[in-house]
C-alpha cells in the first residue's frame, strides 16, 4: 500500500532532500522588517543622546547653583505643562500660548510659503537657462551675503511694526538656500538624461515634470529644510524687535522679567514645533516627489 505522505504536511511548508523546512520568507516581508529594525534603532540611539543631554543639564544647573539663569529640565517641563494647560497664574505675556504660537506659525508659513512659490520655479529657470543665469547671478550674489538679521531695521522702515514686517524678513532669509539649490540642482542634469527625454517624445512641459523636475527634486527637498530651519531663526529675531505677538515676543517680555524659566520654555517650544513643521512639510514632500520617483 502507498502512503501518500505530502497531504499530512503542514500547510506552508516544503519537502526538501534532507527533510521539512518552511519557506524562505519573502523578499518583501524581510525589507519591511529590516526597516522597522532600522526605525528601532534610530529612535532608541535618539533618545538615548537626548536623556544624556537633559541628565548633563540637570547636573550643571544643580551642581552649580544656576537654577536663576538656568531652570532645571523638571522646572522648564512643568512650566509647559502649566503653559499648555493655560495654567495663567504665573502668565504675563498678553493672550494665553496658543495664540503667540498659532501667530509665529502663520507668520512662518507666510514668508515660507511665498520664497518656495518664487524661489524654486526661478532657480530652475535660471539653472537651464545660461543667458537668464547671466543676467541675474551677479544681482542674487550680491544680496544673499547680507544677514537675515540686516533685514529687520528696512523691513521695520518700510512696512512699519506688525506682520508685514516679519513675513518679509522671513522671506528674504528662506528666499536664497532655495534658490541656489534648485539652481544646482538644474545646472547638475545629466545631459543624457534630457536627450533621452527628448527621444521619447518629452519637451517642453512635458520634458519638464517627467525629467527636470524629478532629477532636481533631492536639490529642493534640501533647499526646502535649509531655508525653514533660517525661517524659524528669524521669525523669533523678527518678533522679539517688531511685534507685539509671537513666540519671540514671549522671549523678549521673559528676558525683560529676568524669568529664565519662561525664557527655557519658549525655546524648547520654538524647537519642538520647528522639528514637528519641517519633518512635516519637508516629509510631505519627499514621499510625494522623491519617494514616488525613487529618486536618491
Amino acid at each position: 500500500m502507498i502512503i501518500n505522505t505530502e497531504s499530512s504536511l503542514p500547510p506552508g511548508t516544503i519537502q526538501t532532500g534532507a527533510g521539512y523546512s518552511n519557506p524562505p520568507m519573502a523578499f518583501s516581508d524581510y525589507e519591511r522588517s529590516k526597516k522597522r529594525k532600522e526605525q528601532f534603532r534610530r529612535i532608541r540611539r535618539g533618545a538615548t543622546g537626548v536623556i544624556v543631554v537633559l541628565l548633563l543639564w540637570h547636573v550643571m544647573a544643580v551642581a552649580y547653583n544656576l537654577q536663576l539663569i538656568l531652570p532645571t529640565p523638571i522646572s522648564v517641563i512643568q512650566r509647559i505643562y502649566g503653559m499648555l494647560t493655560l495654567d495663567n497664574t504665573r502668565w504675563l505675556y498678553g493672550p494665553n500660548v496658543y495664540v503667540h504660537l498659532l501667530e509665529s506659525l502663520r507668520r512662518l508659513l507666510l514668508g515660507f510659503g511665498l520664497a518656495a512659490i518664487l524661489a524654486i520655479p526661478f532657480g530652475l529657470l535660471v539653472g537651464r537657462i545660461r543667458t537668464l543665469r547671466e543676467y541675474v547671478e551677479p544681482i542674487i550674489k550680491s544680496i544673499y551675503p547680507i544677514p537675515g538679521i540686516a533685514w529687520i531695521p528696512l523691513a521695520i522702515l518700510w512696512f512699519g511694526l506688525g506682520d508685514t514686517a516679519v513675513v518679509f524678513v522671513v522671506f528674504m532669509t528662506a528666499f536664497f538656500p532655495m534658490f541656489f539649490n534648485a539652481e544646482a540642482g538644474a545646472r547638475q542634469i545629466n545631459p543624457l538624461l534630457v536627450d533621452a527625454g527628448r527621444c521619447f517624445g518629452a519637451k517642453g512641459l512635458s520634458l519638464f515634470y517627467r525629467v527636470i523636475l524629478p532629477a532636481t527634486v533631492p536639490y529642493i527637498t534640501t533647499g526646502l529644510r535649509i531655508s525653514l530651519g533660517g525661517a524659524w531663526k528669524m521669525i523669533v529675531a523678527g518678533e522679539m524687535l517688531a511685534s507685539s505677538q509671537g513666540v519671540g515676543f514671549m522671549l523678549m517680555e521673559a528676558r525683560f522679567q529676568f524669568r529664565a524659566v519662561d525664557l527655557m520654555t519658549a525655546m524648547i517650544l520654538i524647537s519642538i514645533i520647528g522639528y514637528l513643521t519641517e519633518y512635516l512639510i519637508v516629509r510631505l514632500v519627499e514621499k510625494r516627489t522623491t519617494e514616488k520617483w525613487e529618486v536618491r
